[in-house]
């Protein structure tokens, strides 16, 4: 009887130890491992990168509203790709007037890289003050009908037809953007010479409304300029356009209306104005002009 309960206090001891054991395993393991883990963090996810701008894919028709007496149309150029969106009338011409004068001082450059002195004051008074007898003086050295063959061909041009004559010729606002974006990326004049031609563009001291104006006074030095206006005595009418280049576009907006209007460009540079201004404030375009 007493075997029996020693053998069962031994055994019990035996299971008792064992237990022990167990639970001191489990201690040890919590020890060792710590705390138990927390569920991981979730992972940040990174922001959607926003689509890369695409003028292609904006409707140019949603674009500008501007209610006036004149005929006017507007293109807009993304200088990074090419691309350009205008009005329905994009492609219709109008007269270039004194617009022409920044593919003459880049052309005559291109053919002349070491000009005289008289000549380099010619496209200095050409550009930033609009003076005609010197835009003639540098085509009849270079030739009015070749010089805009190569505007055509270099340029390439689709709705400008080449004539005898720079104040008289047409362009579209399309066209007019490639000639702008041409003669800035130096695929004109060499680099020196663009850059010349360029700053003389940023420097005007007549004609640097319209387009431009619509723009923040600090980003005016940023932004080149060429204007044109004239009147077209037979037909009544009155032409103000607009060339501006900045380095990520270009921008032409060309207008004409009856003298009866207006007899000099105050009119057509408050349309050239608007265009742009309605351009420049547009959230779909902000990528472009920021």
């Amino acid at each position: 009887m007493n075997r029996r309960l020693v053998l069962a206090g031994a055994i019990g001891l035996l299971a008792g130890g064992g237990a022990l054991t167990a639970y001191g395993a489990s201690r040890t393991d919590i020890k060792l491992g710590g705390l138990p883990a927390s569920e991981p963090a979730p992972e940040e996810k990174p922001s959607p990168t926003p689509p890369a701008f695409n003028l292609a894919a904006i409707d140019a028709s949603e674009l500008v509203s501007v209610t006036t007496e004149a005929w006017f149309s507007w293109a807009l150029m993304d200088r990074k790709d090419g691309t350009v969106i205008g009005s329905a009338n994009f492609a219709e011409t109008n007269r270039t007037c004194s617009m022409i004068k920044s593919w003459i001082a880049a052309d005559y450059l291109r053919q002349k890289p070491s000009p005289s002195s008289a000549r380099l004051a010619d496209i200095e008074i050409m550009i930033r003050d609009s003076d005609s007898v010197s835009a003639d003086r540098l085509m009849n050295e270079i030739g009015r009908v070749p010089s805009f063959t190569r505007m055509r061909d270099l340029c390439k041009t689709t709705d400008f037809t080449p004539k005898n004559t720079w104040s008289q010729a047409v362009v579209s606002a399309r066209d007019m953007c490639r000639v702008g974006d041409a003669i800035a990326k130096g695929a004109i004049a060499d680099p020196k010479w663009t850059a010349h031609v360029l700053d003389l563009m940023r420097t005007v001291r007549r004609g640097s409304w319209g387009v431009r104006e619509a723009f923040p006074a600090a980003e005016h030095p940023s932004i080149a300029v060429k204007n044109g206006w004239d009147t077209t005595s037979a037909q009544r009418t009155y032409h103000a356009n607009c060339l501006a280049v900045h380095e990520n576009w270009a921008m032409v907006v060309l207008t004409r209306y009856p003298l009866k209007i207006s007899a000099n460009e105050t009119y057509g540079a408050d349309v050239c104005k608007a265009v742009a201004t309605q351009l420049l404030q547009n959230s779909e375009l902000r990528p472009l002009f920021s």
